[in-house]
């Protein structure tokens, strides 16, 4: 059984907004560094963590959806499945 177009277009529309939300805490952590090499972890983990984040989203999306999310991208950056 296939996705719905309804489907379809509720994990577009969460998808465009999680990647808002991502595109947000980016310009905030870039905001934040100094281009120091003392501020680059912070930087850095900020990064990480709103990719993680942005995954989640997507992933949580999927499955409400009925679809496949970027799971194996999600580990490669975390670590974990979840």
């Amino acid at each position: 059984m296939g996705t719905t177009p309804t489907q379809e277009a509720a994990h577009k529309a969460n998808v465009i907004a999680s990647e808002s939300t991502r595109q947000a805490a980016l310009g905030a952590a870039r905001a934040a560094y100094n281009n120091t090499p003392a501020a680059w972890p912070a930087y850095d983990a900020a990064v990480k963590a709103a990719d993680a984040a942005h995954l989640r989203a997507v992933i949580a999306s999927a499955a409400a959806n009925g679809l496949d999310g970027p799971r194996q991208t999600l580990h490669d950056l975390t670590g974990t499945w979840v």
